[in-house]
């Protein structure tokens, strides 16, 4: 029971997000934007693609905790949530470091950070007032005039060793970026597992996991493309099934497409029609994230 995702990649002129998100509602279960700096806003594109789509619920992938602050984001999931009911999913992580310093935002202690953040806007969006006097964030008592009617889920984007614990303590669901192999999900799963323990969660916890795909001649990838990751850069699609499928078997609940080729909007196509329709066989019924 997994659901079936895709990136809109990074890439993709703003001008052409909301056309290009059209095409994808039908057929995937949920749609990811990326913040990633430089290049396009993560709240203004989860806006549009959710005005421009029916069904897809849409995730902000991944908001850079050292540049966000928390209860403006908060604010701002709260205000999209209550625009688009249950179709929100949001998306935190430590950023890419080296652009954090780049901008004056790199944080001393990583962890302290994004544990702090997640810990308010969680608070924030269950409607309930943040008192804090943390290293990062401080709050008087301060609560959302207008929190989601809707539980908008907060996953950290986390792969070291001690953030997937973190994840697992202080967040609703885990991403793991693009290169994480079945081997690797499972490994991240206990990590995870080991911090809902230790926090006494009993609650369902949501483990994302992008996996970059590519469908015809390995030439034919975007720039810079690091060989040794993990992905699936195949010419057979059924090839490409079992790839997904054996991530999603790992304990994935939802495996997200992203198209690693020079054309990102021709790739999902591609993906979902020849990928998704034996993918959904092969994982089962749609879950609910």
């Amino acid at each position: 029971m997994t659901t079936i995702g895709a990136m809109v990649r990074r890439e993709i002129q703003p001008e052409l997000v909301i056309d290009h998100a059209r095409d994808l509602d039908e057929t995937f279960d949920v749609l990811w934007v990326v913040e990633d700096l430089p290049w396009a806003g993560g709240v203004s594109q989860l806006t549009s693609v959710l005005d421009a789509t029916e069904t897809a619920l849409v995730g902000h992938g991944i908001a850079p905790a050292p540049f966000r602050n928390p209860i403006a984001l908060a604010m701002e999931w709260a205000t999209i949530a209550r625009l688009h009911p249950g179709r929100l999913l949001g998306g935190l992580g430590h950023g890419v470091q080296d652009w954090m310093r780049s901008i004056g935002a790199a944080a001393d202690s990583p962890l302290t950070l994004l544990e702090e953040q997640l810990v308010a806007i969680r608070t924030l969006l269950d409607g309930e007032p943040l008192a804090t006097d943390g290293r990062y964030v401080q709050a008087d008592g301060i609560a959302l005039e207008f929190p989601p009617t809707v539980p908008v889920p907060v996953h950290a984007g986390v792969t070291g060793p001690k953030s997937l614990v973190l994840s697992g303590r202080a967040a609703d669901g885990t991403i793991l970026g693009e290169g994480s192999s079945p081997d690797f999900v499972e490994r991240a799963r206990r990590l995870i597992d080991q911090g809902r323990a230790s926090a006494g969660r009993v609650d369902t916890h949501n483990l994302v996991v992008f996996v970059g795909v590519h469908l015809g001649d390995p030439c034919d990838i975007l720039p810079g493309f690091d060989a040794s990751m993990w992905c699936s850069i195949r010419n057979d699609p059924e090839r490409v099934v079992q790839d997904l499928a054996a991530v999603a078997a790992a304990g994935a609940d939802s495996v997200v497409v992203v198209p690693m080729g020079r054309d990102p909007m021709s790739g999902l196509d591609a993906v979902g029609r020849l990928v998704v329709p034996a993918l959904r066989s092969a994982v089962g019924p749609l879950s609910t994230p």
